[in-house]
C-alpha cells in the first residue's frame, strides 16, 4: 500500500543501530507513520522498555510513569504493542506528547493484539510502527522472539519493567546484553510470580531502575534532565518553509513551490534556518532539519493513515 514506507538495508535511512546485529541484520523495515523518526534515531538517546503481558498493577503504574517521563524529557521510547506493559509504556509517551516506536511481529499495517487498535493510530500519529514483515503479514509462531532482537539493537539500553521466568522479555535483555548494550530492571517484591525474570537480572548485576531519573543517569549523565533543545521561536513564513522540508522538500525549488512562497523568499528563508540551526544543507545542496525545535513545538513528523488491519490470530 502507498502509505507504508520501506527502508532496505543499505539504503539512506536505514538505523545505523541495526548494523550492529551483523548476521541478524534485517535486509528491510517496513513501517507506518514517521519515516524521519526512524531513520534519525540515535541510540544514545533511545530506551527500550518491555515487560509482561500479565502485570501487576504495580507494573502498569510504574510502566506508564516511566514511559511519560521518559518520553517527555526527549529520549525516543521502543516497545512492541503487546497487552500490558508494552502497551502502558506507549500509553505514558503518548500521554506526555514525547515520540514512541512500536516494533511489531507482524506487518507494520496489522494491529496484533486487535484490542489496541486505538493505540496503534495513536502511535503512527505521534511516532511510528515498523516491522521487518512486509505489509498483510500475519504474527505467526516466533514472530515475537524475532522481532526482540530489533527492539534490543536501537536503543543504548533496554529497561524490564516485570517479567517472569522464561519470557520474551528475558530474550529482549539477553540480546540487548549480547550486543553490549546497557540493561536496567525494576524491582518487584519476591513473592511475585511476575517478578522472578526482573529481580533475577538484577541479582545478575543489571542497573537497578527504581524511576525515569537512573535511566537518564545511565544514558545522558548524572543529573542531566532533557535532551530537548530549543531555539528562538519562528516567524510563519519561516515555520512554513521548515515545514515543507519536513515534508521531504529538499531543493529551493522544491522548497518553494510546498510553502507556497516564490524562489527568492525560499532561498532567504532556508538561509536564515540553516543561521538559527534549524536546517543543515549537504554538499549537493539539499535542506534537512536538525533537532532544534522552536519552544512549545512538537518535532515535525511525516504521517499518513497506514489503513490498518486486524491480526487473526486471537489476543
Amino acid at each position: 500500500m502507498s502509505d507504508v514506507w520501506r527502508i532496505g538495508r543499505g539504503e539512506p535511512g536505514y538505523p545505523r543501530a541495526l548494523l550492529d546485529l551483523e548476521q541478524d541484520v534485517p535486509a528491510a523495515l517496513f513501517g507506518c507513520g514517521s519515516r524521519r523518526l526512524v531513520s534519525e534515531l540515535d541510540p544514545e538517546q533511545t530506551v527500550t522498555i518491555v515487560g509482561s503481558r500479565h502485570p501487576s498493577g504495580y507494573g502498569l503504574e510504574v510502566a506508564e510513569e516511566l514511559g511519560y517521563l521518559l518520553g517527555a524529557a526527549g529520549l525516543v521510547v521502543v516497545s512492541g504493542m503487546a497487552l500490558g506493559i508494552d502497551s502502558a509504556v506507549h500509553r505514558g509517551v503518548l500521554a506526555g506528547n514525547g515520540s514512541t516506536i512500536a516494533v511489531l511481529g507482524g506487518g507494520p499495517d496489522v494491529v496484533y493484539p486487535r484490542s489496541e487498535h486505538r493505540l496503534y493510530e495513536r502511535i503512527v500519529a505521534k511516532g511510528a510502527v515498523i516491522s521487518e514483515m512486509p505489509s498483510g503479514t500475519r504474527p505467526g509462531p516466533g514472530a515475537f522472539p524475532l522481532r526482540n532482537r530489533i527492539m534490543a539493537a536501537l536503543a543504548k539500553m533496554t529497561v524490564v519493567v516485570e517479567a517472569a521466568q522464561p519470557s520474551g522479555s528475558l530474550i529482549t535483555a539477553e540480546r540487548a546484553r549480547e550486543l553490549g548494550r546497557d540493561v536496567g530492571a525494576v524491582p518487584g517484591r519476591v513473592t511475585s510470580r511476575v517478578a522472578k525474570g526482573t529481580n533475577a537480572l538484577l541479582k545478575d548485576g543489571v542497573a537497578m531502575v527504581r524511576d525515569a531519573q537512573d535511566v537518564l543517569d545511565l544514558l545522558l549523565g548524572v543529573g542531566v534532565t532533557s535532551t530537548r533543545r530549543s531555539g528562538p521561536r519562528l516567524e510563519p513564513e519561516l515555520a512554513r518553509v521548515a515545514d515543507a522540508v519536513d515534508g521531504g522538500a529538499a531543493t529551493p525549488d522544491a522548497v518553494a513551490l510546498a510553502a507556497g512562497v516564490d524562489a527568492s523568499e525560499a532561498a532567504v528563508a532556508l538561509a536564515r534556518l540553516e543561521l538559527m540551526g534549524y536546517l543543515r544543507v549537504d554538499g549537493a545542496g539539499r535542506y534537512e532539519r536538525t533537532s532544534l525545535t522552536p519552544p512549545d513545538e512538537e518535532p515535525s513528523t511525516t504521517l499518513g493513515p497506514c489503513e490498518p488491519t486486524n491480526g487473526s490470530r486471537s489476543a
